[in-house]
Parts: structure tokens; C-alpha cells; sequence
């Protein structure tokens, strides 16, 4: 009898201490990234169906800013590091040192996101913010993308909740899935 009240005592104790080893929510986020997949979820008013974009399926949308208008999937490419972004991938140049170019991001441009305060713990990754100009465009544009996911070899970001009729029509989340191309 003894050894099972002991036992009892031994098993409540680890249990009243999970909560306190939980891992906290720690971001990589880093390296090139192809959106492999895209998926428009109808949040309210829904009129139309959801759908999901694969293999080179073209995202257009003329009320979202430059370059999330346009997304050919498995052609759009992001870049992250521990402090900047870098998107929508031009061309690798082969003259002096093998570098990227990109449309946004690049020095002396360079985009820095920050984690939303108070979006994140132990369970939630939390969201993430930038602010960049798009071409033809002269105002600044604030991006927030929640982290769905961090893996070591994808990432999933959803975000852009918008109506892009105005206030009574049909709201969009996007749901972008990345996979890892490179460091």
C-alpha cells in the first residue's frame, strides 16, 4: 500500500509540472521558399466555393498589392532570414558571385518583418509583419501573415484577410504553403 501512494505522489507531481515544461514557440524561419500550394478559404457572405491553387495554377487578384496579385504556384519564391524578407525571385545571376535577385528586399531596400507582440506562446507561433512600397504604388503596405507551421523543410503562413467587394461582400484568408528550396 505504501509503494502505490508513493507511486501516486511520484506520478501527480510530474503531471503538476507539464505546464511548466512546455517548449515556448521558437521561429526559424529561415531560407528560400516556393509557394507549393495555395489555398482560398471563403470566410463569411460565402457565395463562392474555396479552392485550393497546385502545380503552376495562377493566383490573380487585382485588389491585393504587388506581387501577391499574381502568384504562379511552384514560381513564386520568398526569402527569409532572421530579420528580412525577400520576395517574388528574378533570376540567380552567374557573373562574379552567385546571388539572387529579387523584386523586393534587396540592399539597399531591405524588408524587415517583426513578430506581432503578444500574438505568440508556447502553442501559437504567432503572426508576423512587414511593411514594404509595391510598384506603382507610393504608400507603404502592411502585410501580417499568422504562422501556421514551422517545420525544417515547410512553412505555412495564412493571412490577407480581405473583402474585396467592399463591407457586404464575400471575405478571403489565403493560406499560403511553402516548401524549403535552399538556404
Amino acid at each position: 500500500m505504501n509503494k502505490l501512494i508513493s507511486f501516486l505522489i511520484i506520478t501527480f507531481f510530474f503531471i503538476s509540472c507539464e505546464k511548466y515544461t512546455t517548449n515556448v514557440s521558437d521561429l526559424t524561419l529561415s531560407g528560400k521558399y516556393v509557394v507549393s500550394k495555395m489555398t482560398i478559404i471563403t470566410t463569411s457572405h460565402a457565395v463562392m466555393k474555396d479552392s485550393t491553387y497546385l502545380s503552376n495554377a495562377i493566383f490573380r487578384d487585382s485588389m491585393l498589392p504587388n506581387p501577391f496579385n499574381y502568384i504562379k504556384v511552384n514560381d513564386f519564391y520568398m526569402h527569409f532570414d532572421y530579420a528580412s524578407i525577400r520576395m517574388n525571385w528574378i533570376m540567380r545571376t552567374t557573373t562574379g558571385s552567385l546571388r539572387d535577385i529579387w523584386q523586393y528586399g534587396e540592399s539597399p531596400n531591405e524588408i524587415f518583418y517583426n513578430r506581432v507582440p503578444y500574438s505568440y506562446n508556447a502553442y501559437d507561433l504567432g503572426k508576423i509583419q512587414f511593411d514594404y512600397i509595391p510598384i506603382n504604388e507610393k504608400a507603404y503596405r502592411r502585410i501580417t501573415l499568422h504562422i501556421d507551421s514551422d517545420l525544417p523543410e515547410s512553412l505555412q503562413l495564412s493571412g490577407f484577410d480581405f473583402a474585396p467587394y467592399g463591407k457586404n461582400g464575400p471575405e478571403y484568408k489565403i493560406i499560403f504553403s511553402l516548401t524549403r528550396t535552399g538556404p
